[in-house]
């Protein structure tokens, strides 16, 4: 518990501080990385804002991205963008807890950092941006892109990513893809958020 305190209470210092003070913000990434096979592809963050915004692709990757999505492309910008309402200390209880240890290696298993490190820092970086990106009270999927405090490098090959909900896929597409994983987390972290705050652990209402 103090743990999860102390990192609450150091999120709107690193946030706010004045330049030269207290720990730097540190720079969120401005691309997304993902590997295809020997291939690394680079899509930078303002091409995939602008397809959020305009549904116009400013990218050739992105477009190939969206279009292995399994997922219309007018419903994918508005889940990009879409934002859950969640309390700040329940989500942090359950990242901090062994479930949300647990949850967030799942998520991670298809990420490794793009630069070689000394620790696996994979799960500390995906919480630390969900509670970034929740200190206002709402999360998204592009907000925690965003807020991602190293540059992460996502496997399309491989074991590929996990997407966090079981709900049946119209598409087999939207069951792997990486931009329906991002489409999905938010709303998977809220409902944790609701059942770490219930009484008793039961599931909120």
């Amino acid at each position: 518990m103090r743990r999860l305190l102390a990192a609450l209470a150091l999120l709107p210092v690193l946030a706010g501080a004045p330049a030269g003070m207290a720990a730097p913000q540190p720079m969120a990434p401005q691309t997304l990385r993902l590997e295809d096979g020997a291939e690394l592809w680079t899509i930078p963050y303002p091409a995939i804002q602008q397809f959020i915004a305009e549904g116009t692709f400013a990218d050739q990757r992105l477009r190939q991205l969206v279009a292995r999505s399994g997922w219309p492309e007018d419903q994918l910008r508005v889940a990009l963008a879409k934002p859950y309402g969640v309390e700040l200390v329940p989500l942090a209880r359950f990242l901090y807890s062994p479930a949300g240890v647990a949850f967030l290696q799942q998520q991670t298993r298809a990420f490794r950092p793009l630069k070689s490190q000394r620790r696996d820092l994979r799960v500390e970086g995906l919480r630390a941006a969900i509670l970034r990106n929740a200190q206002g009270g709402t999360l998204s999927a592009m907000g925690i892109l965003q807020q991602l405090p190293t540059d992460f490098v996502v496997e399309l090959g491989g074991v590929g990513v996990a997407r966090c909900s079981s709900l049946p896929c119209t598409n087999p597409q939207q069951c792997r893809s990486v931009l329906s994983w991002l489409v999905f987390l938010p709303a998977c972290l809220q409902a944790a958020a609701m059942n770490s705050a219930a009484p008793n652990g039961a599931p909120s209402r």
